[in-house]
């Protein structure tokens, strides 16, 4: 019995120092044993859709097939979480410079988000020209959150805050919750699917 409560406490110190140990999150999994700073996910396609930004363009993940591309779901009279996502972003792209980035922003907000005060939140961020904001009725959006995991803006309750990275083929690689994003974190792992992303190219 005594070698027994010997053997357990053993593994479990093991099992506590050991130095690739994974820690889970609600995003996916951040382990020592990767490259990215944010939560990883199996590589896998990520939920396609089909909407207007707010200059009436239509927007697919598709369209961007070939370079990584930012993901996040905000609304524009937003006065906490969003603002410092989006700042987070810019300052993010600052850093990858002469590589920028696509970045596509979803509504969580169909009743309040219009034109106007999409572009008046994407200039305020220092976005403008450099993210485009999607704009849909619920009916339309809804799948899109379902798909992506993500609470729209309520009435008590506010919205999921998160940004996805994909990669040049669509696939969701990692994630980030507003509470573990930082602009250095994020450049970092865009940096890392941009390198990834030119290995294969030269491969071919």
């Amino acid at each position: 019995m005594v070698t027994l409560v010997v053997t357990l406490a053993v593994a479990a110190i093991l099992a506590l120092a050991r130095p690739d140990a994974e820690q889970g999150t609600a995003a996916g999994v951040v382990s020592a044993s990767t490259p990215y700073a944010g939560a990883t996910t199996p590589p896998a396609p990520a939920p396609e859709f089909r909407l207007r930004d707010q200059r009436g363009r239509e927007t697919t993940i598709a369209q961007f097939r070939g370079r990584p591309l930012l993901v996040t779901f905000l609304y524009s009279h937003c006065q906490d979480t969003c603002p410092i996502l989006a700042r987070q972003i810019a300052g993010a792209l600052d850093q990858v410079g002469g590589r920028p980035l696509p970045v596509i922003i979803i509504s969580v907000d169909p009743g309040g988000d219009t034109a106007e005060s999409s572009q008046r939140f994407l200039n305020r961020m220092r976005l403008g020209g450099r993210a485009r904001f999607l704009l849909g009725d619920r009916a339309r959006l809804a799948p899109i959150w379902k798909a992506y995991g993500v609470q729209p803006q309520g009435s008590g309750f506010d919205h999921s805050a998160k940004v996805f990275l994909l990669d040049g083929r669509g696939r969701q690689r990692v994630s980030f919750p507003v509470d573990q994003l930082t602009d250095d974190a994020l450049a970092h792992d865009i940096g890392v699917l941009q390198a990834q992303d030119d290995g294969r190219a030269a491969s071919r």
